[in-house]
């Protein structure tokens, strides 16, 4: 299970390196001695995406910079410079605190809320509990339910749909995994990623070591988020509508964010569901194209139903 959960942060595609501009804006923001580091990139609506300053500005696309003004904020788990939290205390709520001090220290008004993967988890929690601060939320290919059986029944379910092809290759990628005790310098979770590729990519040979480039991870806190944070979570629970106006982009070939897990809440309130056809994990970088012309036709409408 926890080699499925890498999966949802780290991540490429077979269409290149992305379009990764200079920052117009550099910094940090301090939390008790953890700095969040950010980078801000684009001009147009104010966008707020949560996660890593390094990682996600190489998955968006130099057209989305025309229409939206990117802050790409670390979180903690993410941090370079990290002052160990007591994990006890550190809860969903505490967490959406913080970005709430992130989206004050940038001085965000009512922003468009952006996450991809667990990241997307997350900023509809924050959602739930500071709508007034959020316009629009976008989720890309995260999860609606995840550490329940539910997660895993349908993963698995979606799994045995796959090509034999892909299927032995994933077989063969995990049993071609290094020996870490003979090459202490490779990390676990990057390996465990790159072998899963075939489970979260429409191609399934890509290499992505590329995307780890400067990247840092602080272990105890990432594994908290997922083992506690968010076990046996459902998105919705008894909602009967979306909190704010929210868009929720999957690919067809995630295999790790299965979209079908989504399907029942398609005709939810202030919920729009679009399922990429050539994506897996991370369609904004697998389908740009695709992905800015959703978005965008999304935001458009969106705002024009709340101006009538």
């Amino acid at each position: 299970m926890l080699s499925l959960l890498f999966a949802f942060l780290f991540a490429s595609t077979h269409l290149g390196r992305g379009s990764h501009e200079k920052p117009q804006s550099t910094g940090y923001i301090d939390i008790h001695g953890t700095r969040l580091n950010y980078v801000v990139e684009g001009k147009g609506t104010p966008c707020l995406v949560i996660g890593s300053s390094i990682y996600y500005p190489r998955t968006f696309s130099k057209n989305l910079r025309k229409h939206f003004r990117l802050y790409f904020v670390d979180m903690r788990w993410f941090a370079k410079t990290y002052v160990p939290t007591p994990l006890k205390t550190f809860t969903i709520e505490s967490l959406v605190a913080e970005i709430d001090q992130v989206r004050t220290k940038l001085k965000l008004d009512r922003m468009v809320l952006m996450g991809h993967s667990i990241h997307g988890s997350i900023a509809f929690e924050y959602s739930k509990r500071y709508p007034k601060n959020v316009s629009h939320l976008v989720m890309v290919g995260s999860p609606i339910i995840l550490g329940s059986q539910a997660y895993e029944d349908e993963a698995a379910r979606m799994w045995k749909t796959a090509s034999v092809k892909r299927q032995k290759l994933q077989s063969y990628n995990w049993s071609h995994m290094p020996d870490f005790k003979k090459h202490p310098h490779l990390q676990p979770d990057v390996e465990n990623y790159i072998a899963m590729t075939p489970k979260y990519w429409h191609n399934p040979e890509y290499a992505a070591r590329w995307l780890w480039n400067g990247m840092t991870i602080n272990q105890g806190i990432f594994h908290h988020l997922y083992q506690n944070l968010f076990a046996n979570y459902a998105m919705f629970g008894k909602r009967s509508s979306a909190p704010v106006s929210t868009l929720a982009i999957l690919g067809k070939y995630d295999y790790v964010i299965p979209y079908t897990t989504w399907l029942k809440y398609k005709r939810m309130p202030n919920l729009a569901l679009r399922v990429l056809p050539k994506s897996g994990h991370t369609p904004q970088l697998e389908e740009p194209r695709r992905f800015d012309a959703v978005l965008l036709d999304w935001m458009g409408k969106s705002t024009r139903r709340r101006i009538r």
